[in-house]
């Protein structure tokens, strides 16, 4: 929405600062700066007219004797789409470690679907329309990955991690327990909605 007072003020100050005189200083200055009003674009409720499915899972893996615990959401290499994850919390009292997954299987094999109908936060959207997969896998080995960025402390149940995860087609959002014989269970909640044209690269 044009707002003329905003542009009124904006050529003023510009103006003054600047000592110019005769036509509108903004345009002159920066011909590609138009002052908006911002009108709420980022209501959650809103997301539905864009495409954006709001989704959450509870994960969990029981413990095994001499193996790491593990899951991924995995937004599939064919998938059009942007998966963004908003929240994760950690409801063992074991650590629990994130990091970016290497390919579907982060190097290892063995990974299991565990929730292919993803739960939607907008309940306007049926289970299972999400294209982003939670699997989960145990192995002797740590799985392959580009480097864990974050590890959270088991606290029952607070939320431990709200900073933004960007998961594209064909990579992966490992949870990894820190250590052997350890369980996961915790919550990620993301939300999901078509890519625009050029936004994949």
């Amino acid at each position: 929405m044009f707002n003329e007072i905003n542009e009124g003020g904006l050529n003023r100050i510009l103006s003054q600062r600047l000592g110019m005189q005769g036509s509108a200083a903004a345009p002159a200055c920066a011909p590609e700066l138009f002052p908006t009003l911002n009108l709420e674009n980022d209501r959650p409720e809103w997301g539905w007219l864009k495409g954006e499915m709001l989704a959450a899972n509870r994960v969990t893996r029981a413990a095994v004797a001499g193996q790491f615990s593990m899951a991924q959401l995995y937004l599939p290499s064919n998938a059009n789409a942007i998966c963004v994850v908003t929240m994760v919390n950690n409801w063992t009292p074991n650590a629990l470690g994130l990091s970016r997954g290497v390919g579907i299987s982060a190097g290892l094999g063995g990974w299991v679907a565990a929730s292919v109908a993803s739960n939607p936060r907008d309940f306007r959207w049926p289970g299972g329309r999400t294209q982003a997969i939670i699997e989960v896998n145990a192995n002797v080995a740590a799985p392959t990955t580009f480097g864990r960025f974050a590890r959270i402390f088991g606290n029952a149940g607070i939320v431990d991690y709200q900073q933004p995860v960007v998961i594209v087609p064909g990579t992966s959002l490992i949870f990894q327990s820190d250590g052997v014989n350890e369980p996961l269970d915790f919550n990620v909640a993301w939300y999901e909605r078509p890519a625009v044209p050029g936004e994949l690269g």
